[in-house]
């Protein structure tokens, strides 16, 4: 699979615009290219995420590419074409990793563009083509929300695909781990058992399938829904749904104090703040973290299609106080309230 993708990447010799994404990893930085693939000029989005040896630095980078797998084909759910695991090439980290994923590219940009560009021009959303637009977001939810085991949208071959994702990632981290070790032979025993140490939830996409009998629901949160991760196709009619990287299974329990300050640590890395629901602000121990987080991002990014800003944003701005006060406050107006 690496070499059929490396001889793909050979002939996108056009790279046309490289702009930085978010830091996915810890330690870690995505890079996202324009490319074209010269024998058709066919453009794609080619993501690129250093992964420097760490606990399941591969398997936390993949766990995007094995969501699009999971959930592929769906026409609201971006899929990926290819990727690969190479090795980095470094001397100073041995056990560093590269890992591609090549994604579709739109033309027309995401909902964000769309909405800066009313801005701009004072214009707004047609009210059709904002409720068929967030129609096809409301399907590509509820494919997550309810989605059964080795059922659709792909069944049992894109659960497959999805898993033998994870497990190409989770053979890179073994690599990964051997490399490092060979190159640290006076590495204790204390370092080696936090080399096989698991994260409690981060990666878990087939992984929480785990005891789930097949057709039974096992629900996924999108957990980072907002106008930039809402792509428009070409057409202009169709939204997909992008940036699967924040994807958490559904509900999770939060049964202690340590698993509540993880779940708002991974919140403040993945998902959005101005569109982050209040429960990812202040998680409460004995409590669940269900999809009503996806409902209240929708609702926002509803909002901001509307007005321009998320609501929390808005009024933020508007008294000069925390965004995060506001959104547990419930602190919101519209814009022709007092």
């Amino acid at each position: 699979m690496a070499q059929l993708f490396m001889d793909l990447l050979s002939n996108l010799t056009n790279c046309l615009f490289c702009f930085p994404g978010s830091p996915q990893l810890k330690g870690g930085f995505s890079y996202v290219y324009l490319v074209q693939e010269t024998s058709t000029s066919q453009l794609y989005a080619l993501k690129k995420i250093r992964c420097p040896f760490g606990q399941e630095s591969v398997s936390l980078a993949l766990k995007e590419a094995e969501a699009y797998a999971l959930f592929s084909p769906h026409p609201h759910i971006i899929h990926a074409v290819d990727h690969a695991v190479t090795s980095a090439n470094d001397k100073s980290d041995p056990g560093s990793k590269t890992v591609y994923i090549l994604l579709p590219y739109y033309r027309r940009g995401n909902l964000q563009d769309a909405i800066n560009a009313n801005l701009v021009n004072h214009t707004q959303f047609p009210e059709r083509r904002l409720m068929i637009l967030f129609l096809g977001v409301a399907k590509a939810l509820k494919a997550m929300h309810q989605y059964r085991v080795k059922g659709a949208p792909g069944g049992a071959k894109s659960r497959q695909k999805a898993q033998n994702v994870r497990d190409e990632a989770e053979e890179a981290d073994k690599d990964a781990a051997r490399k490092a070790r060979t190159r640290r032979k006076d590495v204790d025993a204390e370092d080696e058992g936090d080399v096989e140490q698991e994260p409690l939830m981060n990666g878990e996409v087939t992984r929480s399938q785990e005891g789930v009998e097949d057709g039974e629901i096992r629900a996924y949160a999108h957990r980072d829904v907002k106008p930039g991760n809402i792509m428009i196709s070409d057409s202009g009619t169709s939204p997909i749904l992008m940036d699967l990287g924040s994807l958490a299974p559904s509900p999770i329990h939060i049964s202690s104090r340590a698993l509540a300050l993880q779940t708002q640590d991974l919140a403040a890395e993945t998902s959005t703040l101005p569109y982050r629901a209040p429960e990812l602000f202040d998680t409460k121990t004995g409590t669940a973290i269900d999809t009503k987080t996806d409902i209240w991002s929708f609702g926002c990014t509803l909002f901001a299609c509307l007005v321009g800003k998320s609501p929390f944003e808005m009024r933020s701005e508007e008294t000069g106080g925390s965004l995060s006060i506001c959104v547990l406050g419930g602190d919101w107006r519209f814009p022709d309230e007092e």
